[in-house]
């Protein structure tokens, strides 16, 4: 289950008279602070009507439009097709931005949501007739549609809700609180109904203001202006109960935060939006049973020259990012849209602070990054020598407090429960980290990955890392290194062999990053091989990270290995034409536009 936001939980709505809106900058700013990079669209004319220059003011902003909310008189026989050519409109702006969802609404034909309408069989017919036409047009676009029962609309009620699911086979956006405020069970929906369930609206409400809307004593905007809809876990909807039983039917679609609001002037401080929106997802985050990807070693905050092509010494300016392996690939995770967490230490500095807040604002749950007050959160500074020579100088003496994780600190839960887990080799170069990160491997019950990710640099004299590696390599179904790695842990430097030696200690799967030769994967059938994809290299590293998260992205999502292994090969040859590590980390869309032509620069995917 993936979280998003929607504007609507800032007061931005597309009703006339709704109240003060916010400006979009605003929204988009606060919505980064909270670690919320994926939302829906709003209203029309929220963000750019232009669709080219929407895009680059989400690159601007590393925000990615998940899908929109649109709707249409779909029951009128007469104006059917006026509907359906606005929500085409609509369909194709929303195509152009990397929508994954089209958010259907069945309107009145009436202004607001006060006045009831009930349908009569005539009108369902239309109305059911048109959504394989309203699908059509979605699908054109590359989008799914999910229809929204939603309160002052033709699919309002819990009867109504019933006949669109028995007649119809649509999927459905499960709006919680508009199931709610119209007599319906929303836990029930996910329940019973989860297989249609496409989309998710996460919203509680108030059950004494909900009655009296559902009874026609209050209109509805007035009551959600005096706060029908409150921070999820402050309403009458058991949202905990809801949210348990899209867990148990492993529900893998977006869950948009969306507390509907009207602001009646522009909010102050205390009384800022982000503040309810920050309740929402913490309780959302509280109730969903595990990570998508929870990754586990290394932390760094890295220093990158401005100036290309010349030593550290001539160096003049540098800019600061996110790094570290096993934080990058959690980085990558979270920008495709899984729920990331990863398990780390910082020092008790700035740079510390610094991980938090960067990790918050990728979208990445920070809660199991801890804090040894006896070490300094790891710098590391690289050079820039295009195309394959990017030297680093690592700053994590006498030890780095990422390699000081014990047993007793691991969030045994956590790990069981990821869906994917991922670890790193530079976690077995020393102790305590080499004992916690081999029980931890043990401890995982999902996707069991371990990156081999051998730095020389990071080894003590005597140690063995071949040895390390290969005890990891006993515990994880998953094997990802690039040549060197492969040749380190097994002695063998040809992918094929190194792979065969892996395959034998029982892992599953073992992929091979290749660099410009692009990457293979073997199991014990037999092996896939992708082509590199020729970039403008800018930095090299980062890229591994990318693809790690990438291939975990489309394992998760059970891709056929050739197709996982091409998305993650494409995903690290982005950020190779990129500079930064986590910064440069791509979005589905991105990656699915360089697997399409072929090309990517370093301003971005071409």
């Amino acid at each position: 289950m993936r979280l998003a936001a929607a504007p609507i939980s800032w007061g931005v709505s597309e009703v006339p008279g709704w109240g003060y809106q916010l400006s979009l900058g605003r929204v988009l700013e606060e919505a980064a602070r909270l670690g919320l990079r994926d939302m829906e669209a709003g209203p029309p004319g929220f963000f750019p009507r232009d669709a080219g220059a929407a895009l680059e003011l989400l690159r601007e902003w590393r925000i990615r439009i998940i899908g929109g909310f649109v709707t249409g008189v779909l029951h009128r026989r007469d104006t059917l097709d006026l509907a359906l050519a606005e929500i085409e409109r609509q369909a194709a702006w929303l195509g152009v931005v990397g929508a994954e969802v089209l958010v259907l609404a069945a309107a009145s034909g009436r202004d607001g949501y006060d006045a009831p309408v009930e349908l009569g069989d005539a009108e369902w017919r239309t109305l059911l007739a048109a959504l394989p036409r309203v699908r059509q047009i979605a699908r054109a676009r590359g989008l799914d549609v999910a229809v929204h029962p939603h309160f002052g609309t033709a699919i309002e009620t819990a009867r109504s809700v019933s006949r669109l699911l028995a007649e119809s086979d649509v999927p459905l956006c499960l709006d919680t609180g508009h199931v709610f405020l119209g007599g319906g069970d929303p836990v029930a929906i996910a329940r019973d109904h989860a297989a249609r369930v496409r989309h998710v609206h996460l919203k509680d409400a108030d059950a004494s203001l909900a009655a009296a809307v559902r009874e026609r004593r209050m209109g509805y905007a007035d009551a959600v202006a005096r706060g029908l809809f409150r921070p999820l876990g402050d309403g009458g909807v058991r949202m905990g109960d809801v949210l348990a039983e899209l867990v148990r039917a492993r529900y893998d679609g977006w869950a948009v935060l969306e507390q509907d609001i009207a602001l009646r002037a522009r909010p102050s401080d205390d009384d800022a939006p982000e503040r309810q929106i920050a309740r929402s997802r913490d309780f959302a985050r509280a109730h969903i049973a595990s990570y998508d990807v929870l990754t586990m070693g290394r932390v760094s905050v890295d220093l990158y020259p401005e100036q290309i092509g010349v030593p550290l010494a001539k160096v003049t300016t540098f800019a600061k990012s996110l790094g570290g392996s096993a934080t990058n690939v959690a980085v990558a995770a979270s920008r495709l849209g899984r729920r990331a967490a990863v398990i780390t230490k910082v020092g008790a500095d700035g740079f510390g602070d610094y991980v938090r807040e960067a990790l918050v604002g990728f979208g990445v749950d920070a809660r199991h990054v801890g804090t040894d007050v006896r070490y300094r959160t790891p710098l590391v500074f690289c050079e820039i020598h295009p195309p394959d020579r990017f030297p680093l100088l690592f700053y994590r003496e006498p030890t780095a407090p990422d390699m000081t994780i014990t047993i007793d600190e691991l969030p045994r839960d956590a790990i069981r429960d990821a869906q994917v887990f991922w670890t790193t080799g530079t976690g077995l170069s020393a102790e305590p980290s080499r004992s916690a990160t081999l029980l931890a491997l043990e401890t995982a019950r999902g996707m069991r990955f371990h990156d081999l990710d051998h730095r020389p640099a990071l080894w003590a004299a005597g140690e063995d890392p071949s040895r390390w590696a290969m005890e990891a390599a006993r515990r994880a179904n998953v094997i990802v290194g690039n040549t060197d790695e492969m040749e380190m842990a097994t002695g063998q430097r040809d992918p094929a062999r190194a792979a065969s030696a892996l395959l034998a200690l029982g892992a599953e799967v073992v992929v091979v990053k290749r660099g410009l030769e692009g990457a293979s994967a073997f199991t014990i059938e037999g092996g896939v091989t992708v082509p590199g994809i020729k970039v403008d290299v800018v930095c090299g590293l980062g890229a591994g990270d990318a693809f790690g998260g990438a291939l975990a992205h489309g394992m998760l999502a059970k891709w056929h290995l050739p197709h996982a292994l091409a998305f993650a090969n494409a995903a690290g040859a982005i950020v190779a034409s990129r500079l930064a590590c986590a910064d440069a980390m791509p979005t589905p869309r991105e990656v699915e536009a360089l697997l399409a032509n072929g090309r990517a620069t370093s301003a971005g995917v071409a």
